[in-house]
């Protein structure tokens, strides 16, 4: 007797209905068949192909039954991409072969919000081009979060990290929400920093305008191009600064660039970046200032060896096997 499988009878099912199932497959799907539940479910699947065909107008259709029926079936499941979209996408697809169905039966109050999220490792970047339009690009460590509802009435994302927007622009705002504050825009250029383990959350605007505001809606700030506000996650006090925008974007590029930069600032950036833990010995180094460029394809060893040439420092790596490498810099 063959061991029935709930995910393979949906495979199986998807493919008979949509004509894609060979003979070894009509024959597996025929042993699922013999057993009462699944030939009724099937039975309940066959009508709803032929209704949703038949179908001239959608006011016609039973919406809601329809999704409940689906629901049931597939709630906490995940729906796999095998060979062919067309076939192997979960039997729902068979709902949903008219796209003003999709869109209306997706529209209904029993509609589901479900949440995106895209995490990068530390030591990784990534890029993310949203439905509409809109560009990240996310650093190490970060996660980007958003609805499935995203870009029908909304714009809205979470943040937790390092992020670079190039945000389309629409009449419909386009909101980033930090720990203590959201970032708000119609289409523009921003950079914002805002690690749940930082004090503060860092907002630097390289073209177009921004507004900044508290959870309750309350403005903090509004920024023009090449301010940055710097919000500290405890007081919840802001402040405002011009700076050189290009240090803020460079690492979209694969680079950092700085210029006249701590040393403890810088290696807050290079821990995230190589996924390494980096000590510095005590205040004087953490004053050090540093110029110069950083390229990400280049490895670790020549960066702290570019230290060691360029300021009066001491630095002793070490390698931790199943666990983030050690760095220790301490004055020459």
């Amino acid at each position: 007797m063959i061991e029935h499988n709930k995910d393979r009878f949906w495979e199986l099912a998807t493919l008979k209905i949509h004509n894609e199932a060979n003979a070894d497959e009509l024959s597996e799907l025929s042993s699922y068949l013999s057993d009462e539940k699944y030939a009724k479910i099937y039975t309940e699947i066959a009508h709803l192909r032929e209704d949703v065909k038949a179908t001239q107008k959608l006011s016609l259709v039973s919406q809601q039954n329809s999704w409940t029926h689906i629901t049931t079936h597939l709630q906490n499941k995940t729906i796999q991409l095998f060979r062919k979209v067309s076939g192997y996408a979960a039997v729902f697809v068979v709902a949903l072969l008219l796209g003003g169905l999709a869109v209306q039966m997706w529209s209904q109050k029993s509609y589901e919000e479900r949440f995106a999220e895209v995490k990068v490792p530390l030591g990784q970047m990534s890029e993310v081009t949203l439905c509409d339009g809109t560009h990240v690009w996310l650093n190490s460590g970060t996660t980007l979060k958003y609805s499935n509802a995203f870009g029908r009435n909304s714009r809205n994302v979470t943040l937790d990290g390092e992020a670079f927007f190039d945000v389309e622009k629409s009449d419909v705002p386009f909101r980033v929400k930090l720990k203590h504050s959201f970032v708000e825009v119609l289409g523009t250029q921003f950079n914002v920093i805002s690690y749940k383990h930082d004090s503060n959350s860092e907002i630097t605007l390289v073209e177009g305008s921004v507004n900044v505001n508290n959870l309750n809606g309350n403005n903090i700030a509004h920024l023009e191009p090449s301010q940055q506000l710097t919000i500290d996650d405890e007081s919840l006090k802001a402040k405002l600064r011009t700076v050189d925008t290009g240090f803020y974007v460079s690492w979209t590029e694969g680079k950092i660039v700085f210029h006249d930069e701590k040393l403890s600032e810088i290696c807050e950036r290079l821990e995230r970046w190589y996924n390494v833990d980096i000590t510095l010995e005590d205040k004087e180094v953490e004053e050090l200032n540093f110029s110069g460029t950083i390229l990400k394809d280049k490895p670790f060893s020549q960066i702290i060896t570019a230290f060691e040439l360029l300021l009066p420092v001491e630095i002793e790596f070490r390698h931790v096997s199943g666990a983030k490498d050690k760095v220790t810099i301490s004055k020459k």
